[in-house]
C-alpha cells in the first residue's frame, strides 16, 4: 500500500509539472540590440529594475545562417520560426521559401496575436512575426501580408506603408490598407489618446501613430509600457489565450549612433513594458514572459559613473563606451518568468529560443 501511494504521489507531481510548462499566454519582449551591458546599465541605474525579478536566465548565441554577425531580420526570424536564415531575410529559409511562424501557429490554434513596437510595425523584427520576404526593406509587401492575415492587436508606427503615395504614403499600388482594415471591422487609431478610449471589449485594433518609427522615448508622452498595457487589456479577452511580441526597437538605434543618453532612456522605456508584462503574468498565473534580444549593438561597455548620487540627482550617471557602430556577435541575455520558464535556462543558439516557444504551443512539431 505504501508503494502504491508513493507511485501515485510521483505521478501526480509529474502531471502537475507537465501542466505547469504549457502557458496559456506568451509575452515575448525583444530589446533590439540589447546586449548584456545594456541590461547592466538598467540594473545599475534603477534599484527597482524589473530585470531583478527574473531567476531563470540564459544566454543566446545570435549568429545567422550566413554570418557571424546577424542583422535584425535574421535574428527575429530565428525567434519567430525556430530556424536560422540569411541576413536581410524575413521568415523565409536560406532558399527564400516561407517558414512557418509562431504567429501563424497561434492563429491556427485560435489564439489571439499582438505586436507592440516603437518602430514601423512592418520593420525587420515585427515583420518576421507578421510576414515573409527575401528583403527586410520591402515594408510595403509586409504591410500587405499583415492585412491579409487576422492578427488582432497591432500598435506602433509605419503608417506610410499602409497608405498610397497620393496620401503622402509609400504605396505605389494605390491601395489604402487602413480602409481595408476598417472594412474588415478593425478599429483603427492614429493617436495614443484615441487608442486609450477604445472600449475594452474591442478585440481587433490597428494603431499606427507615425508615418515611420515613433518618437524616441524622451520625446513621447506615453511609454512602451502604456502601449503594452493597452494591448494586454484587449488580448486578454480571448479565453483561448494569446501570443504578444513587444519590441524596444530604438534601443538598437541608440547603440548604432553611440547616443548614450538615448540608450539609457530607451532601456528605461523598455523596462516599463517589462513591468507591465510581469504584473499581468503575476495576476494571471498562466502567462510566460520571455525577454531576449536579436543581437548586441555597438559593443557597448560601461566605463565609469559619477557616484555623487543625491536628492537633486538621484540617478547614477553612467559613462558608456563603444567598439563598433554596427552589430556584434556577443551573446545576449534570456530572461524567463512563469510556466515554461525552465526551457529557457542555459546557453543556446537563438533559433532554439524560437523552437522552444513553438513547441510550447504544439509539442508535435518537428524541427
Amino acid at each position: 500500500m505504501y508503494r502504491f501511494f508513493v507511485v501515485l504521489f510521483f505521478a501526480a507531481c509529474s502531471l502537475i509539472n507537465a501542466q505547469d510548462i504549457k502557458p496559456k499566454n506568451i509575452i515575448i519582449l525583444i530589446g533590439d540590440g540589447m546586449g548584456i551591458n545594456y541590461v547592466g546599465a538598467n540594473l545599475l541605474q534603477d534599484p527597482n529594475s524589473p530585470f531583478k525579478q527574473f531567476s531563470t536566465i540564459g544566454l543566446s548565441i545570435t549568429c545567422s545562417a550566413d554570418n557571424l554577425i546577424t542583422d535584425s531580420a535574421a535574428g527575429a526570424t530565428a525567434l519567430a520560426t525556430g530556424y536560422l536564415t540569411k541576413n536581410k531575410y524575413i521568415s523565409v529559409d536560406t532558399l527564400g521559401n516561407p517558414l512557418y511562424t509562431l504567429f501563424e501557429l497561434a492563429e491556427k490554434l485560435n489564439l489571439s496575436t499582438g505586436v507592440v513596437v516603437t518602430a514601423s510595425v512592418a520593420h525587420a523584427t515585427p515583420g518576421a512575426f507578421l510576414g515573409h520576404s527575401i528583403s527586410r526593406y520591402d515594408q510595403n509587401l509586409i504591410a500587405s501580408q499583415m492585412v491579409n492575415e487576422d492578427f488582432d492587436v497591432i500598435i506602433g508606427g509605419g503608417l506610410k506603408y499602409f497608405i498610397p503615395k497620393s496620401d503622402s504614403g509609400e504605396r505605389e499600388d494605390n491601395r489604402d490598407l487602413t480602409k481595408e482594415l476598417t472594412d474588415k471591422n478593425y478599429t483603427f487609431s492614429e493617436k495614443f489618446s484615441d487608442l486609450k478610449t477604445i472600449p475594452d471589449s474591442v478585440n481587433q485594433i490597428y494603431a499606427l501613430f507615425e508615418m515611420d518609427g515613433l518618437p524616441e522615448a524622451s520625446k513621447r508622452n506615453y511609454t512602451l509600457g502604456d502601449l503594452t498595457k493597452v494591448a494586454l487589456k484587449h488580448l486578454k479577452n480571448d479565453s483561448d489565450g494569446f501570443v504578444l511580441m513587444i519590441e524596444g526597437s530604438q534601443i538598437d538605434w541608440a547603440g548604432h549612433d553611440h547616443k548614450s543618453q538615448m540608450l539609457i532612456d530607451e532601456m528605461k522605456d523598455f523596462s516599463t513594458a517589462v513591468k507591465e508584462a510581469l504584473n499581468f503574468a503575476k495576476q494571471d498565473k498562466n502567462t510566460l514572459v520571455l525577454i531576449t534580444s536579436d543581437h548586441e549593438t555597438g559593443g557597448m561597455s560601461i566605463i565609469k559613473a559619477n557616484n555623487s548620487v543625491n536628492d537633486l540627482e538621484p540617478e547614477l550617471k553612467l559613462e558608456l563606451g563603444y567598439t563598433s557602430t554596427g552589430h556584434t556577435p556577443s551573446p545576449v541575455g534570456i530572461f524567463a518568468f512563469g510556466p515554461g520558464k525552465e526551457s529557457f535556462k542555459g546557453i543556446m543558439n537563438i533559433n532554439q529560443i524560437g523552437q522552444k516557444l513553438i513547441l510550447l504551443l504544439d509539442p508535435s512539431i518537428k524541427f
